[in-house]
């Protein structure tokens, strides 16, 4: 698994974003722990986001994995808050994403093994 962490705006990469970033991505870990093409990439900045003073953070998230790819995208006033959402979303869109495959395969073993039960009679 790789993570990549890209920052913008008035955000600077500090080495306290970054154990904090890698802390929160540690749930999305647990899923795509077993799979070496997966990415998982944080961005962090700020957005005016119709706001007509001060600035508006944003966290974006995008896992890529065998199973497809999950985006999430969270608008807060601060960061630390915004990346809280945008990861949770994510982590919810890879379990969703997860849980679905694996059910399709059980279903389509299911279908076999009936298949296969009915073809001796």
């Amino acid at each position: 698994m790789e993570l990549k962490i890209k920052v913008s705006g008035a955000v600077i990469l500090t080495e306290e974003l970054q154990t904090y970033i890698e802390k929160k991505v540690e749930k999305l870990a647990v899923f795509v722990k077993n799979d070496p093409t997966a990415i998982i990439e944080v961005e962090a900045g700020t957005t005016s986001a119709g706001q007509r003073t001060g600035d508006v953070y944003r966290g974006e998230v995008h896992v890529t994995f065998a199973g497809g790819d999950a985006y999430a995208e969270a608008i807060h006033s601060t960061l630390h808050a915004a990346l809280d959402k945008a990861i949770t979303e994510a982590h919810r869109e890879v379990r969703k994403k997860k849980s679905k495959n694996r059910d399709l395969v059980r279903n389509g073993a299911a279908q076999v093994k009936e298949f296969f039960r009915n073809f001796g009679k």
